[in-house]
């Protein structure tokens, strides 16, 4: 009884972050880093919860939805996965690994409830045509409501029948394997690093790659450290472009 509890407030709360994508604002409390700090902090497991988060962050940092070409779900990926991770009591790393199978598991989920607003708004269509202005509304909550269902179902779900599942798994694992999901734990959020990279490396970008990797690899720098760093050497740059662009305009002017 205790699990189902557990289970449904990770659920309650699953979906609320969930609902934020497309139904009240958006304010980013959805993403992967925000997502795994809130469910570890209700878990008692701030660290942990940090930790797969923000590399789970790491993965998604390269991905952007175009159109009706939508990433799998992070904002679930991150709810589950830090929760079967904590209360399993697994390797953080191998709980990231979790993170990829339901991430793709919910878009499915994502896809369907798509296909049920379509319905929902050629019936709003009738309903303007009758003037009814309240039933609009309904079918504008009620789809709206689908997305939190969308993060409710799969966390509530996994996390009632998974955590047992996921306890026996691994220990049943062998080592070999159990290593493997450790190992590629850790290269997801590099491969996610990686495609940032690749989409907005320039010429003009790569030095300032180059400083901040020395930094953080070299100097043993924190992850604060050296973004308070990049921030300092954003600003001026962003000083000299602007200093530039005065003296041109100054020149035109004379």
């Amino acid at each position: 009884m205790h699990l189902f509890f557990t289970a449904l407030l990770i659920a309650l709360v699953a979906g609320i972050l969930e609902w934020d994508i497309y139904g009240w604002g958006q304010t980013m409390i959805s993403r992967p880093v925000v997502v795994g700090t809130v469910i570890g902090l209700i878990l008692g497991d701030v660290k942990t919860g940090l930790f797969i988060g923000a590399s789970i962050e790491m993965i998604y940092l390269g991905t952007i939805p175009v159109g009706a070409a939508v990433p799998p779900d992070a904002t679930s990926a991150t709810s589950i996965a830090t929760a079967l991770g904590i209360l399993s009591g697994i390797d953080a790393k191998v709980a990231i690994t979790l993170a990829i199978p339901v991430a793709m598991a919910a878009q499915m989920l994502q896809m369907f409830i798509w296909t049920i607003n379509t319905g929902l708004m050629h019936k709003a269509d009738k309903y303007v045509e009758k003037g009814d202005l309240k039933g609009t509304d309904r079918l504008h909550y009620l789809g709206s409501f689908l997305f939190f269902l969308q993060g409710f179902i799969p966390a509530f779900l996994a996390i009632l029948f998974g955590v047992d599942a996921v306890k026996f798994l691994v220990e049943k694992m062998p080592a070999w394997l159990t290593n493997w999901f450790t190992v590629a734990g850790g290269i997801l959020p590099a491969l996610g690093f990686a495609m940032l990279f690749v989409m907005m490396s320039n010429k003009k970008l790569v030095p300032f790659f180059i400083v901040g990797f020395a930094m953080a690899a070299f100097f043993h720098g924190t992850l604060l450290s050296v973004a308070v760093i990049g921030l300092a050497v954003a600003l001026i740059y962003v000083n000299i472009i602007l200093e530039n662009k005065d003296k041109t305009k100054a020149k035109a002017k004379a």
